[in-house]
Order: C-alpha cells, then sequence, then structure tokens
C-alpha cells in the first residue's frame, strides 16, 4: 500500500502569452467592409495539454521538506513530497481589417492555450533512500501525485476548449480600431482563464487530498513497521 505524504501545491503559474495582429489587405477593394470582414480567415481555437519531465530527487533530509509541505497533521513526518506548479501559457493571435476611411477595424481570433505543469520534482527523504521497503512505497504515492497532475491537465483541454469556443467564437469581432480589437479580446481571454486557473486550485487541492489519507499513512507503518524517526 501507499504512504500519505504531504504534496506542495503551488499557486498557479500564469505565464505570459502573447499577441500577434495582422492587417490583411483586400483582394476585392470595391467590395464592402462588412464583405471583406466577413471573407476574413476561420477564427480558431486550440487548447492542448504539454506534458513535462519528472524527475526523483534524495538531497534533502526529513527536516529539510518540512520546510518545504504545507501544514500536515501533527504527527507525520515528512518523508516524500512532490512539487510542481500548474499553469498555462496564451497566444492570441488576430487576422483582421481596418477600413481606409477610418473609425472601422474587424477581426477574427486565433487562440493558443497551452495547459501544463511545470517540471515535477518528486522528493524522498534521504534517510529512505535505499530502504528496500520504504523507498518504493514512497516513490509510488508520489508518483500518483504526478498522475493527478497529468490527468488534470488531459481532462480540461476539451473542457477549456468547449469554454473559449463558446466565449471567442470564430465569429468577426468590430471596433473603432485594431487596438481596441486586440484589447478587448485580450481582456476577455484574461478573465476567463483567471477564472479557470481558481477552479483548477480548487478542484487539484481535493484530489491531492484524496491521495493523502491517514489510512495511507497508517499503511506505510504497518507495511514497513514504524520507527522514531517516521512517526512522531
Amino acid at each position: 500500500m501507499n504512504p500519505a505524504l504531504p504534496l506542495v501545491l503551488a499557486a498557479a503559474a500564469l505565464l505570459a502569452g502573447c499577441d500577434r495582429v495582422a492587417a490583411l489587405a483586400s483582394a476585392t477593394p470595391f467590395a464592402s467592409f462588412e464583405s471583406r470582414c466577413a471573407s476574413l480567415p476561420p477564427g480558431r481555437i486550440d487548447v492542448v495539454h504539454v506534458p513535462k519531465p519528472v524527475t526523483e530527487n534524495f538531497s534533502l533530509a526529513n527536516a529539510d521538506l518540512e520546510r518545504f509541505a504545507e501544514p500536515a497533521a501533527a504527527h507525520h513526518r515528512t518523508v516524500g513530497l512532490t512539487r510542481a506548479q500548474f499553469g498555462y501559457r496564451s497566444t492570441l493571435e488576430l487576422d483582421g481589417l481596418e477600413d481606409p476611411r477610418g473609425g472601422r477595424s474587424c477581426a477574427r481570433p486565433r487562440v493558443r492555450v497551452e495547459v501544463a505543469s511545470s517540471e515535477m520534482t518528486v522528493y524522498v527523504a534521504r534517510e529512505y533512500r535505499g530502504d528496500p521497503c520504504r523507498e518504493p512505497l514512497i516513490l509510488e504515492h508520489e508518483h500518483r501525485h504526478v498522475a493527478v497532475f497529468e490527468r488534470y491537465g488531459e481532462e480540461v483541454v476539451p473542457l477549456l476548449a468547449r469554454d473559449l469556443d463558446a466565449l471567442v467564437g470564430g465569429g468577426v469581432r468590430y471596433a473603432p480600431t485594431m487596438a481596441e480589437v486586440q484589447d478587448s479580446m485580450r481582456a476577455e481571454l484574461t478573465t476567463h482563464l483567471e477564472a479557470f486557473m481558481t477552479r483548477a486550485r480548487d478542484d487539484l487541492a481535493l484530489r491531492h487530498a484524496a491521495v493523502d489519507t491517514d489510512r495511507e499513512y497508517e499503511m506505510l507503518a504497518r507495511t514497513c513497521g514504524a520507527t522514531p524517526d517516521l512517526v512522531r
């Protein structure tokens, strides 16, 4: 069975996005502005999960891991830890036109969001490096936390894509200037993605808590035997 070991769930990392605006020349200069806007390339929403590598680290002692860990029950000592940040990178691109007479601009957006955790580090206290009973149990447990991050990233991709498609869609956006189209789109995306990250923090906290149970701590002691430096 698996030990239940404290997890550091760091604040969500909001990775900076970038914007691009392409002003397209019209092949039919005598067509109406609206018809030229309607012929802009279709908008697009791409949401992808980007897996990140996982490393194992045995260099820190119990006391070092205690400083990293979130508060745990008083009788548990931190013998393993998973550190990662969950976040996203967003890119907004606009294909648009400006009315040469001034005062009107239109654009269709292309949005790409990469959902990912940071590179994850699984720590095992160096006191248990090479322990034939505890080390594999600690590692197995911590990799369950890794799996929580990975599964969550995969699960939210279609949900976030659906929500962004409803928010942004492929329709033409109009504003007096191209800069205003861009600013409006960026503000909508930022608001939605920040709300998404708030939900993600709460969802992930619940999923990790389901991995860290008292029963898991007790199972480690029953399987490998309690020792003074493990349970206090």
